[in-house]
């Protein structure tokens, strides 16, 4: 059994109609658990919260102290939240409110004998490798993926790319994935990459809409640095981290993306799995049982 958690750091979906009466129940069963319920700023704003509410309000500092944080939303607000606590120290884990909710632990339908599993220690935390990318003297992390990707939808770019000093290839593309094994399940994954376990050291290079009818998705070692150039004669090529535009790779410059020093830690009941997640949620076929 591991540590009882106690002091719970709250963050919720964009959409706050979503989860307010959610927010109301958590505070009747944070009392009834003896936990202590804390937000960020921007999520008492956004709710309106207080102490009379159940909840303290916390600076960030404050919050990346807690024992945990809870998430009431989809993948989206998860993803944003293991971004949020990295380095910290404290694990993440979610009720599903969005449409998939692969990273999840807890379904809406049940969170609260969840919650009261986790409260008393019965949950196990996963190290997630996270994605590192480094060009023009600029450095951002993401916990699922780095995406080069086309700005112009008409226009196709060319990438070349090598892997710890060997050049591999070319390819006229719409982009290029470089997948931490939380990444893999995403944008990934609707490209027919291969679904890779969370707590993998691997990472996954794939194409999007490569022009070629022999590349196949690479899965590299965590120390394989990846360098890409790109030779398109006048198309620049937009970087992502976990979907947020962080930059542009302009003619001609080359990124390096690499495995990150910092690992995302995601919390999940007992009885959870990867596997699980996997029959349930992306083969469509509902558990029966934890």
């Amino acid at each position: 059994m591991a540590e009882p958690l106690r002091r719970i750091g709250v963050l919720t979906h964009h959409l706050a109609a979503i989860t307010d009466a959610t927010l109301r129940e958590l505070a009747d069963e944070g009392r009834r658990l003896g936990l202590e319920l804390v937000v960020p700023a921007d999520e008492a704003l956004k709710h309106g919260l207080s102490d009379s509410h159940g909840y303290r309000v916390v600076d960030d500092d404050e919050l990346r102290a807690v024992d945990l944080c809870l998430v009431l939303g989809g993948d989206g607000t998860i993803l944003r939240a293991l971004g949020r606590m990295l380095g910290s120290g404290v694990p993440t884990t979610g009720v599903n409110f969005g449409n998939v909710g692969f990273l999840a632990g807890m379904r809406q339908a049940d969170w609260r004998a969840g919650l009261e599993r986790i409260a008393r220690g019965s949950y196990t935390i996963i190290e997630l490798l996270t994605v590192e990318a480094r060009w023009n003297g600029d450095r951002q992390m993401a916990v699922n993926d780095i995406v080069l990707a086309r700005v112009r939808s008409q226009r196709v770019v060319r990438l070349v790319y090598e892997v710890s000093g060997t050049r591999v290839g070319e390819m006229l593309c719409d982009g290029m994935i470089v997948a931490s094994p939380a990444g893999s399940t995403a944008y990934n994954l609707s490209c027919a990459g291969p679904l890779v376990v969370w707590d993998a050291d691997a990472l996954v290079l794939n194409f999007i809409a490569p022009h070629s009818l022999g590349f196949r998705p690479l899965v590299l070692r965590p120390d394989h640095v990846i360098r890409v150039s790109n030779l398109s004669p006048e198309d620049e090529a937009e970087v992502l981290a976990d979907g947020s535009e962080v930059g542009r790779l302009c003619c001609g410059e080359t990124i390096e993306i690499a495995a990150g020093e910092m690992r995302a830690r995601l919390l999940v009941s007992e009885g959870g799995s990867f596997y699980h997640n996997v029959e349930e949620k992306l083969f469509n076929r509902a558990r029966h049982a934890f």
